[in-house]
């Protein structure tokens, strides 16, 4: 995108279950909104089933995702996927100017950063080269792709755990590499320690992915008390040792916690004013796709109040179905008397 950058009114950075949200609450006011993420749905891909979402008995976090995405563009939202925003400026005009991963720049007068965190990477010689060759970050996502395949997960705990028993089920030789003891619900643990296919190495790391140029053929792992390597032959490592707020792009503009989380107030604000942020990323510290959903709500709100006052408009949104201004809202007689102490 070369010239100058892509107009809209508000950017959402992050197409979770925040995003979606925000992005939806910002369509149906008729805001210009974008939604700009590597992918649709961030860490709902890796729910096999949600099953304590208000409302919904049962539904894959992938399926929740496309529906809320549905519903947002049916009011408008427009969405660009592929795409890492790596560089956020706030200009001398009060806007704010977001850069890709790929050198596409964007302008809104808004933004909220509803990130979530990324999964951790095992930081070893051929990680990157093989990335999408070989090496996938969702089980859930990609395990299907390896039936009848040899597999091995770097993992730790339930997350660990939770792909060794999926990929059980369709490969035919699991390794699970675990860099401590294994530990993590007992269920859990008897399912992995029972499936035939399955070969632990506790207290392992790895070294070194290998390939032939094209895909993974190898991953060499170190027992950590011995010192000895080991070689894996395998068609696809899966790496799931959880996740980290990638957030150094934006701690010129807003406060962290020692985890790299963003510091917000009760309306999802940051501290520079127009920028917000919802969902995983911030230091709220329950990370449910239902509390995501709510912050996304609520940084939707606040960021639609803030153009409008930014823009000279006396509007502000404070419930779902009315738009608030100067008129003051009827209240009763009765309740006017009460707040008198009348009865």
């Amino acid at each position: 995108m070369a010239g100058e950058p892509e107009r809209h009114d508000i950017i959402v950075v992050g197409a979770g279950m925040a995003g979606l949200t925000a992005a939806l609450y910002l369509a149906r006011q008729g805001v210009d909104v974008l939604v700009v993420s590597l992918d649709l749905g961030g860490q709902l891909m890796e729910a096999s089933v949600i099953e304590n979402y208000p409302g919904i008995e049962a539904i894959k976090g992938i399926d929740l995702a496309q529906r809320v995405e549905k519903q947002a563009r049916t009011f408008g939202a427009k969405f660009r996927y592929g795409e890492m925003i790596t560089r956020i400026e706030k200009l001398e005009d009060g806007s704010f100017l977001l850069e890709s991963k790929r050198g596409n720049k964007y302008q809104a007068d808004a933004v909220i950063l509803a990130i979530g965190k990324l999964p951790k990477r095992m930081n070893v010689p051929g990680e990157e080269e093989y990335d999408g060759k070989g090496i996938s970050y969702c089980t859930i996502c990609d395990g299907p792709l390896y039936a009848g395949k040899r597999t091995v997960v770097v993992g730790l705990g339930d997350q660990g755990l939770e792909a060794v028993a999926l990929l059980a089920g369709l490969a035919k030789k699991v390794y699970y590499v675990t860099p401590t003891k294994l530990f993590g619900d007992p269920d859990l643990v008897a399912r992995v320690k029972s499936a035939p296919v399955v070969e632990i190495l506790e207290n392992h790391v790895p070294v070194r992915v290998e390939g032939d140029g094209n895909r993974v053929t190898a991953l060499i792992v170190k027992d950590k008390n011995s010192g000895e390597e080991k070689r894996l032959e395998v068609d696809g490592i899966f790496v799931e040792l959880g996740y980290v707020a990638k957030t150094d792009f934006v701690k010129h503009l807003v406060d962290l916690n020692e985890n790299g989380e963003i510091i917000v107030d009760h309306m999802q604000r940051t501290k520079t004013p127009g920028l917000f942020a919802a969902g995983d990323v911030t230091h709220i510290p329950f990370k449910q796709a239902v509390i995501s959903a709510g912050d996304g709500a609520k940084a939707a709100l606040a960021a639609f109040n803030y153009l409008q006052k930014r823009r000279g408009k006396n509007v502000e949104i404070k419930g779902d179905w009315k738009k608030t201004g100067k008129v003051k809202p009827k209240v009763s007689m009765r309740l006017t008397l009460m707040k008198r102490g009348k009865k």
